[in-house]
């Protein structure tokens, strides 16, 4: 028994990602390491591609195949969550309701009318693992003569469960033609800020302040994290399943990176909350401990960390939506780099309050204790 559980580990690990022979004991696999990027980049493209291609066609079926179940789309403001494939065939969300009788708040809500066609304007892939990439995608709908109706700005985060990738969450703001170009100052700089905060509260030993004023309330997604093999350092709020991460970087000091890879098994890459008052002020953060893992890095002691650093941006902005490319960077007591980590941020304003609802694709451009030779 001992021998055939010994051979079903070793297939387990031949299947799943292998650690770089570069990587350091205590580093992240990050954006200079090929599993990051050679199979994964033209993986989701190709993905999304398929699901826009469908789009197109006005195909269901394709659009389905292009999607993990459950999946997630932020429809507005809204987090909606499609727990199966037949579901979406049922009744799929607005963004991708193939209707041509759509109607505001009605089971058939959506965005076509009849003879109109999607033509592609681009698309960008923002950061990439080799579990989890996230683009963004834009398109535009004219109407059956010609005449300019929609553009769609839509995030997109593409995920490896199970050695099968597939869009496991996204986000679209639909914008009526002769409304484009409006600059939305006060939701880039809103957007920007709750990232600030968030990380200002580590600095400040703001334990309110971590995710109280930040989070939204309601339903909040995360998209591309791998389940967590055992419990994170910190309170429930702290953990992956909550960030909606991806390799948490506090836990590869202690050489654990490689297991947030893993692929076999994992069926799926979603988290759902529901954010209250009461659940952002349940547990505790202890701040100690936060920083006493920095100089496991083998970089330097804890100075700074500082959300939104270059190169995060705004990607989309609206009315009450944002899709946000940010994160944090950590630096010594000199100044120093360490590391960093991005993602794609869904934020919205919802009954007068600005939040983070959905955070996809957590990851590392840069980790620094790859360069370190001890």
């Amino acid at each position: 028994m001992k021998k055939k559980t010994a051979e079903a580990g070793k297939a387990e690990r031949q299947r799943n990602p292998s650690a770089p022979a570069q990587l350091r004991p205590h580093a992240i696999p990050d954006a200079r390491f090929a599993m990051n990027f050679e199979a994964a980049i033209p993986e989701a493209t190709r993905v999304l591609m398929h699901y826009f291609a469908s789009l197109c066609r006005r195909d269901p079926t394709g659009v389905a195949d292009s999607l993990h179940f459950p999946f997630a789309s932020f429809e507005r403001t809204e987090p909606v969550v499609v727990k199966r494939r037949q579901d979406l065939l049922k009744g799929a969300p607005p963004s991708i309701n193939l209707s041509e009788r759509p109607e505001r708040f009605s089971d058939h809500d959506g965005y076509l009318e009849p003879g109109c066609y999607d033509t592609f304007e681009g698309v960008e892939i923002l950061n990439a693992s080799a579990i989890c990439v996230n683009l963004s995608l834009s398109y535009n709908r004219y109407d059956r003569t010609g005449h300019h109706l929609l553009r769609c700005d839509g995030v997109y985060c593409v995920t490896n469960n199970n050695r099968r990738w597939a869009i496991q969450a996204m986000s679209t703001i639909f914008t009526p033609a002769l409304a484009l170009g409006i600059e939305y100052r006060d939701t880039i700089d809103k957007a920007r800020r709750l990232r600030f905060d968030h990380c200002l509260a580590y600095m400040v030993n703001d334990e309110a302040a971590v995710w109280g004023p930040i989070r939204q309330y309601g339903i909040n997604i995360g998209a591309g994290a791998a389940p967590n093999p055992r419990p994170a350092r910190g309170s429930a709020r702290d953990s992956a399943n909550f960030s909606g991460g991806g390799v948490l970087w506090r836990e590869a000091p202690d050489g654990r990176a490689m297991e947030f890879f893993r692929t076999e098994g994992v069926t799926s890459r979603l988290s759902v909350s529901h954010v209250t008052p009461e659940t952002l002020a349940q547990g505790r953060i202890d701040f100690n401990a936060y920083r006493a893992v920095w100089p496991k890095t083998g970089v330097g002691h804890w100075g700074w960390v500082i959300g939104g650093a270059s190169p995060a941006r705004v990607i989309h902005a609206s009315v009450d939506k944002a899709h946000v490319f940010q994160g944090a960077a950590r630096f010594t007591t000199a100044g120093a780099f360490i590391n960093d980590s991005l993602e794609v941020d869904v934020i919205t304003y919802r009954k007068g309050r600005w939040g983070i609802a959905g955070i996809f694709g957590y990851g590392t451009r840069q980790d620094r204790s790859n360069d370190m030779t001890n």
